[in-house]
């Protein structure tokens, strides 16, 4: 789902102190059949809940959430056979002026009063919400300050409160940040890996393998060359030989040490290797480069 309208939305907690809370709930059926009048955001911390929605149902296990709309009739359970947890908070998508009299919700089978709906902005998709918590940790630090706003705070803090509430949606909400997620931490991942690789194939001497190297980044080895080959479009042990190839092209041309003191500084320690290596990537032995370059 295309996320760009969540740049128009500026939520507005529900002023009544008992409309953003947090309870803990006993297996059973916890809410009678209702209708709100504005949205609800609901996080589910703890335990396994069932949500129907005028005939959909919705289970919502820990560290997920759902957006209940105004105007349809729903109920909740508990569903375990022990305790659960849930965070709540009503709210406007946008302000849509003072709450006033309007009720949280009216409980079936009284009648809702339809012209006291507070429906979403056009803009907004006309959706149940619903699914994973993407960070849950986060989202409920978030909620929590949140509700300390709404519970505790002075009228400042209650203004502040919808810069929580609108960060707490996005989080939840925002599908193009998730996709970026798995990206980012790939990328940086790689990075760290060309790090370690940087410094095993710079050592003056060779020593530390490339595996060894890796280890304490705590992924396979596997996993490692897929990352790194992804981001910078070679794998390690290709990386580290170019490095340490040039290394051997300076010294080539720059010292009158023997083609073995050379493998070894350049960090090799088998000499056919070496020169089989080098052949391969410069077109030339190493015997063959170093004339050249006198030669010339």
């Amino acid at each position: 789902m295309k996320t760009n309208w969540l740049q128009k939305i500026s939520p507005c907690p529900r002023s009544m102190q008992r409309a953003t809370g947090r309870l803990v709930h006993e297996p059973r059926w916890i809410e009678p059949s209702r209708v709100i009048y504005d949205h609800e955001l609901v996080l589910f911390r703890q335990g396994r809940f069932r949500v129907e929605i005028e005939g959909n149902e919705y289970l919502c296990p820990a560290d997920t959430f759902i957006i209940i709309p105004p105007g349809r009739r729903h109920t909740t359970w508990n569903t375990l056979d022990k305790t659960g947890q849930r965070n709540w908070s009503h709210f406007d998508w946008v302000y849509a002026g003072p709450y006033g009299a309007t009720p949280v919700m009216t409980f079936h089978p009284a009648r809702p009063v339809l012209r006291l709906y507070r429906p979403a902005p056009d803009f907004v998709p006309q959706a149940v919400f619903h699914g994973p918590i993407p960070a849950p940790q986060r989202a409920y630090t978030l909620f929590d300050r949140l509700y300390h706003l709404r519970l505790l705070g002075e009228e400042h803090d209650k203004v502040a409160s919808r810069a929580v509430l609108l960060e707490l949606l996005i989080e939840l909400l925002d599908a193009r940040e998730e996709s970026r997620a798995p990206k980012k931490q790939a990328s940086r991942l790689a990075y760290q890996v060309r790090e370690r690789l940087r410094k095993v194939a710079e050592e003056k001497e060779a020593g530390t393998s490339i595996q060894a190297a890796l280890a304490e980044l705590r992924c396979s080895y596997a996993h490692l060359c897929r990352i790194f080959r992804a981001e910078y479009g070679l794998p390690p042990l290709r990386y580290v030989h170019a490095i340490r190839i040039g290394r051997a092209k300076q010294l080539l041309c720059d010292t009158r040490l023997n083609i073995s003191e050379i493998a070894f500084k350049a960090g090799f320690r088998d000499l056919p290797y070496f020169s089989q290596l080098f052949r391969k990537t410069t077109g030339q032995t190493p015997t063959a480069y170093r004339d050249g370059l006198h030669s010339g």
